[in-house]
């Protein structure tokens, strides 16, 4: 799926690398070398189960999800969204499929925005109601208070996470998603 296609374009060079791929057991590493030699990569499962509920979860990261590309925005993988079944949701379905292992998100990838509640009560909402640790989430003062436990963004920087899911949405829907 990814051999002949490239890495997004750097936001400071424009540089763009091919991605690779070699088996790793019943795991394939994903990487690209760019310039200097410096390798980049990281482990995914060689078969993603394209299940009706992950072609759901892929739909929804489309939507809920970054789709820019400009400066460093293809770096990151994010979701957005007020509601914590969707968050939760998606996330056990990328953990499902082998592409995040949650318990390697780090400290602070879980932004907390546009909420009118005191930010100990917002991180104890969203924490209880994602089961994930306390130390995971950040709030953030923004001017924007929209509801009371305004919405999470799940920030994670991880450009090679962020083309396949790209990459495996537009297996499923046969076209690039990108003009």
């Amino acid at each position: 799926m990814v051999e002949k296609r490239l890495t997004y374009p750097n936001w400071n060079t424009g540089s763009e690398y091919a991605l690779l791929s070699k088996k790793a057991g019943r795991s394939a590493e994903i990487y690209y070398v760019a310039k200097g030699k410096r390798r980049f990569g990281r482990k995914f499962p060689q078969d993603v189960q394209l299940t009706v509920r992950f072609s759901y979860a892929l739909g929804l990261l489309k939507g809920e999800g970054s789709n820019a590309l400009g400066k460093s925005n293809y770096r990151r993988f994010t979701i957005t969204n007020s509601d914590p079944k969707v968050i939760k949701f998606l996330l056990e379905e990328l953990e499902n499929t082998g592409l995040l292992q949650i318990p390697s998100l780090k400290k602070g990838s879980l932004h907390l925005l546009h909420h009118t509640s005191t930010d100990e009560d917002v991180v104890r909402y969203w924490s209880k109601q994602l089961e994930l640790p306390k130390k995971l989430f950040r709030t953030f003062d923004d001017k924007t208070k929209t509801t009371p436990f305004g919405v999470c963004h799940v920030y994670i920087s991880d450009v090679l996470l962020r083309r396949v899911v790209d990459l495996l949405h537009e297996k499923i829907m046969g076209k690039s998603i990108f003009i």
